[in-house]
């Protein structure tokens, strides 16, 4: 008579750790949930071991570590001498780098992308961020960075990622929440009729809750199709950078004519009042005295080798907007990490210029200073994860840069 007998099998080791997109820092708990599994249902033994140190033989541990390189190891048993194990190098993160300064504004904010814009715009996320990505980084944004608004924003065809970011954001109690769809390359009838189809889902949002603002439009110089010559983004911003004269002309003629399409539009299938970011030369061509805005939201770079952008003319700019007696917003400002990022005007440089976290942390420094002096209402660094090395992005991989600490350390004054 033949008898079988049945071998045990190993268990199957395995776990993740939290946060995870981003380096954890010194004073952020790092919660290690194992995803170990028996293939023979047999209980599992757990051994935590951090630096070569036992630490824990619950199922799941959590710690702060400090600052430096890590190596965690899970060991996993089912009781029969099978043994198996997963490893992980985790880096820590110092949680500040510069002294403590106050932001005396309202809302400090960030502009945060829930998908990319449009193709040729590659520095913007390459993986559109999934539940998990949007919860993790919206986190970061509000209990890191200190931020109480959020600008987000998502181009043509992802108006479900727009609106998932936005629900996910009210969870986190972000006291502003802007939401801003991107349609570039689009004809302003089509932009219009985008807008039209999207408006019942922005009105769900906004009674859920009146932090809810809708941003109509960024920028419609650039997003408008045939405002200015050019097929893309980039084509447009080296116009304009050639023909000064030219572009400014085109926007005289083009935007009032743009809002003049759109605005009857808004008012018809929206109740609520809106916003709209204008471009650096669009500020005085947009009609703010209409009721149906609610803010005056102005993308305001400072580039001092610029007569137009230097702190005394954009802090007379500011001054000049209070005369509509509606909140102030600088809804974009920022700088690159390149060396001369601060100063030019043509991103298309980058590629000559080495990288340079000092460059965007000081002129987040010289901005955020700035707004002090302004006294306005709000403002919103562009752009929180944008992945391009040398962009606007603040961090290199899951490295945090310069400039994210620069921000982090601008503490808003209530």
């Amino acid at each position: 008579m033949m008898t079988s007998t049945k071998l045990n099998l190993p268990p199957v080791a395995e776990f993740s750790f939290t946060p995870n997109y981003l380096n954890p820092t010194d004073q952020q708990i790092v919660r290690f949930t194992s995803e170990s599994y028996d293939l023979d249902g047999d209980s599992l033994a757990y051994k935590w071991m951090v630096d070569g140190e036992p630490v824990s033989e619950e199922k799941d541990y959590s710690a702060k570590l400090p600052v430096g390189r890590h190596f965690a190891r899970l060991e996993v048993s089912d009781g029969y001498y099978n043994e198996t194990t997963d490893n992980a190098i985790i880096t820590i993160e110092p949680d500040q780098i510069y002294p403590t300064k106050q932001l005396r504004i309202k809302y400090k904010g960030m502009d945060y992308a829930a998908s990319r814009v449009s193709p040729e715009l590659d520095m913007t996320p390459s993986v559109i961020p999934d539940h998990e990505r949007l919860d993790e980084q919206l986190s970061t944004i509000h209990d890191e960075l200190g931020c109480n608004a959020v600008s987000i924003w998502a181009g043509d065809g992802y108006e479900d990622n727009l609106i998932e970011a936005c629900r996910i954001a009210l969870q986190k109690r972000f006291d502003r929440i802007y939401v801003l769809p991107k349609y570039m390359h689009f004809t302003v009838d089509e932009i219009a009729e985008k807008l039209a189809k999207l408006a019942p889902r922005i009105t769900s949002l906004r009674e859920t809750s009146d932090k809810i603002v809708w941003v109509i439009g960024n920028e419609f110089t650039y997003c408008v199709k045939d405002l200015i010559p050019g097929d893309t983004f980039r084509d447009k911003q080296t116009w304009v950078h050639n023909h000064h004269d030219g572009y400014i002309e085109a926007q005289q003629t083009n935007i009032p004519r743009v809002f003049e399409t759109i605005l009857p539009v808004i008012r018809k299938i929206y109740r609520y009042p809106v916003a709209y970011n204008a471009g650096p030369n669009e500020i005085d061509l947009v009609p703010w005295n209409d009721p149906l805005f609610e803010s005056v939201c102005w993308n305001a770079y400072l580039k001092p080798a610029y007569r137009e952008s230097t702190e005394k003319s954009l802090l007379d700019k500011f001054s000049q907007l209070k005369r509509f007696r509606k909140p102030i917003i600088a809804s974009e400002f920022g700088c690159a990490t390149w060396t001369g990022a601060g100063q030019a005007s043509d991103t298309t440089l980058f590629q000559s210029q080495a990288y340079d976290e000092d460059e965007q942390a000081d002129s987040i420094d010289r901005h955020c200073m700035m707004f002090n002096d302004a006294r306005i209402d709000g403002a919103f660094l562009y752009i929180h994860n944008e992945e391009w090395d040398k962009g606007f992005g603040l961090y290199n991989g899951k490295k945090r840069k310069k400039g994210f600490y620069m921000y982090k350390s601008y503490q808003r004054a209530s």
